[in-house]
């Protein structure tokens, strides 16, 4: 066991600004700095090594890393919202990300005390270690949105957003997917409420595992909800998720090194709700 003490003080200001441009048209921006801490099992997940076939062969392994700072970003936002119509929206954004300790995926050689049949009084082994560090990166894209009434108690919403995110080394960012999309059907009233949601992720960088490029390929999946309100005090709803049993791939450098495939099927979660 070891124990690591680690302490840091921050100021995180913010600034937004909104400007009505007309009655239906709003421009807004905003300045902020943030800070997340890292996952705990990348500061004490532990130290797992694969050991080596003998003294001049190099083992692998994996380890987290105590000393890890926290993660810190400058952001910069733009967004402007059109409200065509009642209930009715049209907006599209830009965003700038400036990640300055952002947590990444590193590799070292590092020598420990290796024991063997052949070497039983052990011998001092190389292995390469796969752990979380440290680095820089940057993250941009554009959010597009838009809500659209359809009489009175139906609609339809639907958002896009395109990011382009990479470490300063030329990486990608672990979990930015390039292209997300979702589309959201609608019905609404006093008493009922259901809808039906397609939801599309395009592939993202999911770390290392064992030296190799660990990535999730591109996922689609099918949602629905339907609730109904009883009175102001009980309601009542049923969501389903992945209704069409998507499963969930991995693979390493590209598609044709399968490293997993995940079948979670449906899910469905009945809620009682009651306010007194």
């Amino acid at each position: 066991p070891q124990l690591v003490s680690n302490d840091y003080t921050d100021v995180l200001p913010s600034a937004n600004f909104k400007f009505d441009l007309s009655d239906d048209l709003v421009a807004r921006f905003a300045v902020t700095k943030t800070l997340a801490r890292p996952d705990y099992s990348a500061l004490a997940g532990g130290l797992n090594l694969s050991p080596p076939s003998g003294p001049n062969d190099v083992g692998g392994g994996s380890s987290s890393n105590p000393n890890l700072k926290p993660i810190r970003s400058t952001n910069f936002d733009a967004a402007l919202e059109w409200y065509y119509a009642p209930r009715a929206l049209l907006s599209a954004s830009v965003y700038y990300m400036d990640l300055s300790s952002y947590i990444g995926q590193g590799q070292s050689t590092q020598q420990f005390l290796t024991f063997d049949q052949a070497h039983p009084d052990g011998y001092m082994g190389n292995y390469l270690v796969t752990s979380p560090v440290n680095t820089k990166g940057s993250v941009k894209g554009a959010e597009f949105a838009v809500e659209q009434p359809i009489g009175e108690n139906f609609g339809i919403s639907a958002n896009y957003s395109y990011t382009d995110a990479k470490e300063d080394s030329g990486r990608p960012l672990v979990g930015a997917s390039k292209n997300v999309f979702n589309l959201i059907g609608y019905f609404e009233n006093e008493k009922l409420n259901a809808r039906i949601a397609y939801n599309y992720r395009s592939h993202f960088y999911n770390g290392l595992d064992r030296r190799s490029a660990f990535n999730q390929d591109d996922t689609r999946s099918v949602s629905a909800s339907v609730g109904w309100t009883f009175n102001e005090h009980f309601a009542i709803s049923l969501d389903g998720m992945n209704l069409t049993k998507e499963k969930l791939k991995y693979y390493a450098d590209n598609k044709d090194q399968p490293r997993g495939i995940y079948n979670n099927g449906r899910q469905f979660y009945l809620t009682l709700r009651a306010k007194f």
